[in-house]
């Protein structure tokens, strides 16, 4: 076992502290947490799906679109599934099928309105040095922030490519799913074979841009990667005063974002720590003082610590 991954399965065993027991010392955890991004050089973002979760898009649970009558509730009653991440790998019998559900999953996220918590995570970053990672793919970051301060580490819905992948290409997936939308009208669950999205290169079946066996780290995502490991390594080697902001993070992918965070911040002394997360309340031991967990919901948090820094959240974007 490595020793990040040791690190991590000792702090998963470690007895946790219970969450705040009143609102003085959660105003006191949001208070301390203000006082360190204001006094930040450089602040690195990474975001999981508890940051969409807390605006009310959960991709893991029934959500009120399955309830009867809602805009997805016709897939739920096609294949008995009950959730988004259900429905997009769920096993289906034909292409058209698949691409119908697929086609109203990239509808719903691309119609939903950028969340609170984004418009206040953005607020807040706006004066600020700062950069985005995420492992969310519905395009809620890529709507609250430049393209210029994200990496989309495991792509984004609103982009397709060709499944093989033949070529570095990515195209706007809009363009397809208008057409498939009107085909299908309100209650169909399968699109006509002639409108599935093709590879204009190729004539293969496109994909979403997602991460799965075939996904193409082309040359949209190196650039991010690019942009991410340039700004890190320029704030981590100077004499920046970094902070690691770490919202809404589950223990699926920790590779990815917490066992990086908690690395950098273990190896550099101008580093520190902040989690905030529904589900976490265990600090990371090897980390000692240079880490704080907020034990709370995002979007709660988001709206306190906007109030106590005096900034409005962005406008919807």
């Amino acid at each position: 076992m490595s020793r990040l991954m040791g690190l991590y399965a000792q702090h998963l065993s470690a007895e946790t502290p219970q969450a705040y027991g009143n609102e003085a010392d959660y105003d006191a955890a949001l208070a301390h947490v203000a006082e360190l991004v204001c006094e930040a050089d450089a602040i690195v973002v990474g975001i999981g799906s508890g940051m969409s979760s807390a605006c009310g898009y959960d991709h893991y649970h029934p959500i009120p679109e399955f309830d009867q009558g809602g805009s997805l509730e016709r897939f739920r009653r096609a294949h008995g599934f009950e959730n988004l991440m259900d429905g997009y790998y769920h096993l289906y019998a034909t292409n058209e099928e698949r691409w119908a559900f697929t086609t109203a999953y990239i509808d719903y996220m691309e119609s939903a309105p950028v969340g609170r918590a984004y418009r206040q995570l953005s607020a807040l970053l706006a004066e600020r040095d700062y950069f985005v990672l995420t492992t969310n793919v519905d395009g809620q970051v890529r709507r609250a922030f430049p393209d210029a301060r994200t990496w989309l580490f495991q792509g984004d819905f609103a982009f397709l490519q060709c499944s093989q992948p033949c070529c570095d290409e990515l195209w706007p997936a809009d363009r397809y799913v208008k057409p498939m939308l009107d085909a299908m009208g309100g209650e169909g669950v399968s699109v006509p074979p002639e409108l599935l999205p093709r590879c204009p290169r190729c004539g293969w079946l496109m994909a979403p841009w997602v991460r799965d066996e075939g996904f193409l780290e082309g040359e949209a995502w190196r650039a991010g990667k690019r942009r991410y490991e340039v700004f890190v390594e320029d704030a981590l080697l100077g004499s920046a005063r970094v902070l690691f902001l770490e919202l809404g993070v589950g223990g699926m992918t920790p590779s990815i974002i917490e066992l990086p965070f908690w690395d950098m911040v273990a190896r550099h002394d101008n580093a520190f720590l902040i989690r905030i997360n529904v589900g976490k309340t265990a600090e990371p031991r090897h980390l000692g003082e240079r880490s704080l967990t907020v034990c709370a919901d995002i979007a709660d948090a988001m709206g306190r610590l906007c109030t106590m820094l005096g900034m409005a959240e962005e406008g919807e974007l």
